[in-house]
């Protein structure tokens, strides 16, 4: 883990890059040494034909253990409505699904990366909304639901084969010459072993472990039948047989 110094001339040298494109942005020093980037951060995207500028009042926070954790950011002008895309709890923006900015900022840990493959394109998603009531790139659903249109859409894949995949993930095994759980009738290795290798570094096992414990569960709840030995991960597998057990004993 890099020290608290070697973190804030990390940051300094960072933000070198950042103010070449983002002049008003500018680094200050928070509570319990957290580094804040605040001030307006401005865009100018085409899209469809249609140039979008607009100016947002942002303030960026930096965690001691970055670029380890990823930084998280508010919008501090009123401009955009707590409804659209926030944690409710902390006021945080919803950059993305948290996979999903996991992997981005995997990419390159560096703020410039940050603030144009993250805070940007949510900003600009919010100038489009505004502007035509729709996102410029269509829209995941809050919360579970959000979270399986995640994994369906990364993997290209139906929910039910995306948690074929999170098994995976989750029990931290994927031999490379099974048959892909896609049903293409290519190895792992050929077909979809390359996009289990860009997320299987980001998380540790028990991570998808959980999204995938959440998404059985909502399963179950509306009735929704699965194939409990293609999806279940082993350690709920494990822990289900050791209730039945007890149950069993008890009569």
């Amino acid at each position: 883990m890099m020290s608290a110094d070697g973190v804030v001339q990390l940051v300094i040298d960072q933000m070198n890059e950042v103010q070449a494109e983002q002049p008003d942005l500018e680094l200050i020093l928070g509570h319990n040494s957290k580094l804040i980037v605040r001030g307006d951060v401005r865009f100018s995207i085409d899209h469809q034909g249609h140039t979008y500028k607009d100016t947002y009042q942002i303030e960026i926070t930096i965690l001691p253990d970055y670029p380890a954790s990823i930084p998280t950011t508010k919008e501090i002008g009123g401009a955009v409505p707590i409804d659209f895309h926030h944690f409710p709890i902390t006021g945080n923006l919803c950059l993305a699904a948290p996979v999903e900015q996991i992997r981005v900022f995997a990419q390159e840990r560096t703020l410039r990366y940050y603030i144009n493959r993250l805070v940007i394109p949510y900003l600009f998603s919010y100038t489009f909304f505004r502007e035509h009531g729709e996102l410029p790139h269509g829209e995941l659903s809050h919360g579970l639901i959000g979270l399986i249109e995640y994994y369906s859409e990364f993997f290209a894949v139906m929910p039910i084969t995306a948690m074929k995949f999170l098994k995976l993930l989750a029990d931290n095994s994927a031999p490379q010459l099974m048959a892909c759980p896609c049903e293409s009738g290519r190895k792992l290795r050929d077909c979809h072993g390359p996009k289990l290798d860009e997320l299987r570094p980001l998380l540790p096992p028990e991570h998808f472990e959980e999204d995938l414990r959440e998404m059985i569960t909502a399963a179950k709840v509306t009735n929704i039948k699965l194939p409990e030995r293609d999806v279940m991960p082993k350690r709920m597998v494990h822990n289900l047989r050791r209730k039945q057990g007890r149950k069993a004993r008890k009569r």
